[in-house]
């Protein structure tokens, strides 16, 4: 049960953050930067593998929220229907492709630098 109040309590910070994003974000640059910082930070937090109580705060209930997947997608169908569809599919393939490739960067990065970090001293 606290589990699920942690995730509800990251889920709704991020969701009042989301709310002031999507009013903010005009441009498309911009919210595909967002997306793909928060995948990027979303692996470094499992790479790093926190308590549970804290991964269920910052990495699912904030950072698996704070990704605009739902402005994403409104961009995209906004794309679509002004007959966009090279830009949608292009936009949208890049923002999924690369927001698991951040998350992998993010989490590969983390435990590249440890594994390095031992190698030296």
């Amino acid at each position: 049960m606290t589990t699920i109040v942690l995730v509800a309590v990251g889920g709704g910070l991020a969701a009042l953050l989301q709310f002031v994003f999507a009013f903010a974000m005009t441009s498309r640059r911009r919210l595909s930067a967002l997306n793909l910082t928060a995948c990027a930070a979303l692996g470094l937090v499992f790479a790093i593998d926190p308590p549970d109580a804290l991964r269920s705060v910052v990495g699912i209930g904030f950072l698996a929220s704070v990704a605009p997947m739902a402005a994403l997608a409104s961009v995209t169908i906004g794309l679509a229907r002004r007959r966009r569809y090279r830009s949608a599919a292009t936009f949208f393939a890049a923002n999924v492709v690369g927001g698991i490739a951040a998350a992998m960067f993010g989490f590969l990065a983390w435990k590249s630098g440890v594994t390095l970090y031992y190698k030296i001293v």
